[in-house]
């Protein structure tokens, strides 16, 4: 099993699949597969029932573990762990690109507490980048990933014989962390801004940079459109900004302070070890930190340096 770096949960399975608490048949034998927990209306009706596990703050891939037992009189099979979303409180919608996991994908039989000496340990992966030292090198969730259910569906059989359907929905909510931010520019003094183009500059120079037109290059700010602080830095400067950095707050935006007879600016923005959202862009980390390292500068027409 890997490093548990999430929360080991305990989540009672109760056996009742299709069976009608009310059938007085059934009150003094043996039950069929229950799952106790509240009903969800979704496309399964009265058979998925819904626990959640909590919310999780989620700064970079985590894992959740939980244990799944099955504490009723018969024996279920074909045990299918799906990843997924339900749409509207109504439609489940599997997740199929790996942003979340289930480990194992399936059971082939989850036998009931009296016969078994073996707990089922279940890790949920949701993969928010995978951290090395302080980078994320990978991306995949928006700030606007608001959590999953996990659908366990099975088959249980009644005293009778009868093949019964069983499913558990387990609800994991999360508060996504990004760190993002962009470059804009002012044209008339910061009464309005635009956001900077990035792209090549020159000719047969290929390192991308953030591109200002001449008229806004006195005037650049970095925006935090993050929903975590940053801290930035950059050369030239005054040595108070190289040395301690500026912080930059969530939604805050502040113009980049530098000689005014420079037209390029290399910046350098600290994620404080947050995964970085870089929308697209073709930004990267210094080695064996979170800080990426970019630069911005006067756009100048092909061939003009």
């Amino acid at each position: 099993m890997k490093k548990i770096i999430g929360i080991l949960l305990l989540i009672c399975v109760v056996l009742v699949g299709c069976f009608d608490p009310d059938d007085s048949t059934n009150q003094n034998g043996k039950l069929p597969g229950r799952f106790s927990a509240t009903v969800l209306s979704d496309s399964m009706g009265g058979n998925a029932r819904g626990i959640s596990l909590g919310t999780f703050t989620i700064t970079n891939s985590k894992s959740i573990f939980f244990i799944l037992r099955n504490i009723g009189d018969f024996p279920i099979t074909g045990i299918a762990l799906t990843p997924g979303k339900l749409i509207n409180n109504a439609t489940f919608e599997p997740i199929t690109d790996n942003a979340v996991t289930a480990s194992p994908s399936a059971i082939t039989v989850l036998e009931t507490t009296g016969n078994t000496s073996v707990e089922s340990v279940i890790e949920v992966n949701i993969n928010h980048g995978d951290v090395i030292g302080l980078i994320a090198q990978q991306y995949i969730q928006k700030a606007d990933f608001a959590g999953t259910t996990i659908r366990i569906t099975g088959k249980t059989t009644n005293e009778e014989g009868a093949v019964l359907d069983v499913s558990l929905d387990l609800d994991i909510s999360t508060l996504i962390k990004v760190a993002s931010f962009e470059v804009h520019y002012s044209l008339d003094n910061g009464a309005t801004f635009k956001k900077a183009e990035f792209g090549t500059q020159w000719n047969n120079d290929q390192v991308k940079l953030f591109l200002i037109p001449e008229n806004g290059f006195k005037n650049v700010y970095i925006v935090n459109t993050g929903n975590v602080p940053l801290k930035y830095r950059n050369i030239p400067a005054p040595i108070e900004i190289w040395l301690n950095g500026v912080d930059l707050n969530v939604g805050e935006s502040k113009i980049i302070d530098y000689p005014t007879y420079y037209t390029s600016v290399s910046l350098y923005v600290d994620t404080l070890g947050i995964v970085f959202d870089n929308n697209g862009l073709d930004l990267s980390f210094d080695v064996g930190t979170s800080t990426i390292r970019t630069e911005f500068a006067v756009k100048r027409d092909v061939g003009v340096w």
